[in-house]
């Protein structure tokens, strides 16, 4: 469900940005909320460790390639 925002912005950005949209096929709104997600997202970490560091606290310092060798080995019990 949306829900509605009000700006108060500079008209002549306003206009702008206006023009920008409709020469991009979009609308305003849409731009609006495209710029706060990609501000907002969590941003992906170089290593999944990284990213599961609070709950794989020793498989810290490994790379990706580490753990999936990892998790192959043992998934084949090689």
């Amino acid at each position: 469900m949306d829900a509605k925002l009000t700006l108060k912005l500079d008209p002549d950005v306003i206009n702008r940005a206006k023009v920008y949209a409709a020469k991009h096929g979009t609308s305003l709104s849409a731009m609006v909320e495209n710029y706060f997600e990609s501000i907002t997202k969590k941003k992906k970490s170089k290593y999944l460790s990284e990213e599961l560091a609070g709950c794989l606290k020793d498989l810290q310092h490994m790379s990706d390639d580490d753990i999936k060798d990892m998790y192959i080995k043992d998934k084949h019990r090689v």
